[in-house]
């Protein structure tokens, strides 16, 4: 099996209650979102600081919809599964690779994400030069060592990608709500309606010196 891998020094990963009708009008036909509760669904926020890669280093803010899994039976259940409904990278070689090689929708021009870190957590502000996105803060929690899998969701035109994805790294994770949310107007936000998405996020998750890998993009 050919598998593609991501070095990083952080993936940030934040997860916000939003209405299931906005959710719905982000997600293709065959995928529905993943409820909380009635009419609540799930925002993901993730910001990667990858340092090396088949494209070098680059950073990405992937924001994303929480779906249900696909799982075979005595298959691992995965962590997290989730539809990308918008990229941004801060090179082009990186926006190029992920376009051509997982079909994923990507803001076309250069954005960049400044991480803040400390002992207590970490603050991410992206920008497209003096243009901000978004400003996402999370806290730190229990640091441990995890091997974890994920699984993300792909379309192009009238074509349905699934992709599994590994996460092996230091790792801290809570539900404590003290992290925040400030989506700024800008072509990455406009679809979103932010004054509907909650400005703190009831999961936080942190990984640090890790390994994305990637396994074959598979046809569903």
């Amino acid at each position: 099996m050919s598998v593609t891998r991501y070095h990083f020094a952080h993936a940030v990963n934040a997860f916000f209650e939003m209405p299931s009708g906005v959710a719905g009008k982000l997600l293709p036909g065959h995928l529905q979102p993943l409820e909380l509760r009635h009419d609540s669904a799930i925002f993901a926020v993730t910001a990667f600081d990858f340092t090396d890669s088949l494209v070098g280093a680059y950073q990405e803010l992937v924001l994303a919809v929480i779906v249900p899994p696909m799982v075979k039976a005595g298959g691992v259940f995965p962590k997290s599964a989730f539809f990308p409904f918008l990229l941004g990278t801060s090179t082009e070689a990186s926006r190029k690779h992920a376009i051509a090689r997982w079909h994923l929708p990507h803001h076309m021009a250069d954005i960049d994400l400044d991480f803040d870190v400390s002992k207590d957590g970490v603050q991410i502000l992206v920008h497209e030069s003096d243009k901000p996105i978004l400003d996402m803060q999370i806290s730190v929690h229990d640091w441990t060592i995890v091997d974890q899998l994920y699984q993300c969701f792909m379309i192009d035109a009238d074509k349905r990608y699934k992709v599994d994805i590994h996460m092996q790294g230091r790792f801290t994770e809570h539900e404590e709500e003290s992290g925040s949310l400030k989506l700024h107007p800008h072509a990455m936000t406009a679809n979103l309606s932010p004054e509907r998405i909650a400005t703190y996020p009831f999961r936080e998750m942190w990984m640090r010196d890790g390994l994305q890998t990637f396994e074959e993009l598979e046809s569903i």
